[in-house]
């Protein structure tokens, strides 16, 4: 259960940097600082073997974007996993904040866009365990490679999947 709430953080970490499709390679001074965040706004699903996730991302100014997630059991009737989201863009850069209901005394966990290549996103923490480093891989319009990377109980952790945006029609 534990590392199904690690997989839908890194998710909605994922659907701010889905409409990324500018290619940029960014030095170590400029790192975040010019990053459109105007695409997140939205609602969002994620569709898996344990269940349904929503997302839903509003603008709040220029500058910062909140947003709230859940995951749902198959039948869409308990309510398994919930978070508050915030993305915020300061002149030191992009910022992704979690705040995860029951987890970290209620308190937000920030992570720092510490990479940009291409249509590759990395956002570090090295503060935390397991994640402390999520790359998010634009493939397509619509699908996004989530890579999250860490140590839980002592041992090196791994986990690496794919998410599709929803489309409106």
């Amino acid at each position: 259960m534990k590392t199904l709430k690690y997989i839908f953080n890194c998710i909605i970490c994922v659907v701010f940097l889905t409409a990324c499709s500018e290619e940029k390679i960014a030095s170590d001074n400029s790192i975040g600082k010019s990053v459109s965040l105007n695409w997140v706004t939205g609602n969002y699903t994620l569709k898996s073997e344990y269940g349904n996730y929503f997302e839903n991302w509003e603008k709040l100014d220029s500058t910062t974007y909140y947003g709230l997630g859940y995951f749902m059991d198959a039948d869409n009737e308990d309510t398994l996993f919930r978070q508050r989201m915030k993305l915020h863009q300061t002149h030191e850069g992009l910022f992704m904040f979690f705040n995860v209901k029951n987890q970290n005394d209620n308190k937000d966990v920030e992570f720092r866009l510490t990479k940009q290549d291409n249509k590759t996103y990395t956002f570090e923490n090295p503060f935390r365990d397991y994640p402390s480093i999520v790359t998010y891989k634009i493939l397509t319009d619509t699908t996004i490679n989530v890579v999250m990377h860490g140590f839980k109980n002592g041992k090196e952790k791994k986990e690496d999947f794919i998410i599709t945006k929803k489309r409106i029609i």
